[in-house]
């Protein structure tokens, strides 16, 4: 019996593994960001750490994660996808989403 796995077969596993890690990382980071008077400590390593890293990830790191997230609490902020908790977030979104509308690209170099 041919147990040999199809393309899609092992690029869905794949993407199953990734969705994995990325979701542990994100934990880890929140877990930090959750211990109160970490916050800006937090966000002052990650600066600190994202800066040394190369510079095509940092691109990378900005077209694909920071300028999405952006949008995405934009759109919850139109959906009313929001509480008290994060609305001040979905305003400040809702007002930068014009300036980088979706046919912002940012090259890979």
């Amino acid at each position: 019996m041919d147990t040999e796995l199809t393309w899609e077969e092992q690029q869905e596993i794949n993407n199953h593994e990734l969705n994995k890690r990325v979701k542990g990382v994100v934990d880890s980071l929140f877990n930090e960001l959750n211990k109160m008077g970490n916050e800006e400590k937090v966000g002052e390593y990650f600066i600190e750490a994202l800066r040394c890293q190369h510079r095509t990830l940092q691109q990378n790191f900005f077209g694909h994660i920071v300028l999405p997230v952006i949008r995405d609490f934009s759109k919850r902020c139109d959906e009313k996808q929001y509480d008290m908790r994060n609305e001040a977030s979905c305003s400040v979104a809702k007002k930068i989403e014009p300036v980088i509308k979706d046919d912002i690209r940012l090259p890979f170099i």
